[in-house]
């Protein structure tokens, strides 16, 4: 299977590093910027090219030999790139974290027969996976609640915190209004709205907010 990684960040970098691990994946990366590129090419079995994912047409005429699209690209060009790579009729796990509703390209996505996971990183993400299997287990789920957190190996003032991925799409997370569900509603709030306390053994005591990530 051959598959393409759109941005060589500190998500999609991994993630193609990861994947190349598998025998059964060719992995191909792009991106602009070529230190980030050239990270990758050794001595990982990828194959990287440089190239401009802003603009449209060459993400269309980029993608047509794979596979499979993972669309790791800033927030900020999340969705024009998974629009473009649907109307390439390629189907694709996003990642991006982008602020528009990508159920805007379910019509088109069933117009080319693409299938397209969105939202697919961590929180949202793994966060609605983990909760999911956990529900599949129960006989009923009356309430959940799961925090995510990126948290640095020595805390350190004044933020005690580790950027996990794109330092813009950091910022916007804690700026963009948080969605959650609530008694089976769609809810928004203001970004780091509701804060409390909660102690976690050999931790120690972490703030936690509502995030729209």
């Amino acid at each position: 299977m051959k598959i393409l990684v759109l941005g060589a960040g500190l998500v999609g970098g991994p993630m193609a590093i990861d994947l190349a691990q598998n025998s059964e994946f060719a992995v191909s990366i792009a991106d602009l910027n070529s230190d980030a590129l050239s990270k990758l090419n050794k001595p990982h079995p990828i194959e990287t090219i440089q190239t401009d994912l802003s603009r449209p047409e060459d993400v269309k005429a980029l993608v047509g030999d794979y596979d499979i699209v993972v669309n790791a690209v800033p927030g900020f060009m999340g969705f024009q790139t998974l629009k473009s790579v649907i109307e390439a009729g390629k189907d694709v796990i996003d990642i991006a974290f982008f602020s528009e509703d990508p159920f805007q390209l379910n019509e088109l996505a069933k117009e080319k027969g693409v299938t397209a996971v969105v939202d697919c990183g961590v929180a949202p993400g793994m966060s609605n996976i983990l909760v999911g299997h956990v529900d599949s287990l129960l006989d009923s789920t009356e309430k959940v609640l799961i925090y995510v957190g990126g948290l640095p190996v020595v805390r350190e003032w004044p933020y005690e915190y580790k950027a996990p991925f794109s330092p813009i799409d950091v910022i916007e997370e804690y700026v963009r209004p948080a969605r959650y569900v609530e008694n089976g509603e769609l809810v928004v709030r203001m970004a780091l709205s509701e804060p409390e306390l909660i102690d976690f053994p050999e931790v120690g005591t972490l703030e936690v907010f509502n995030t729209d990530g």
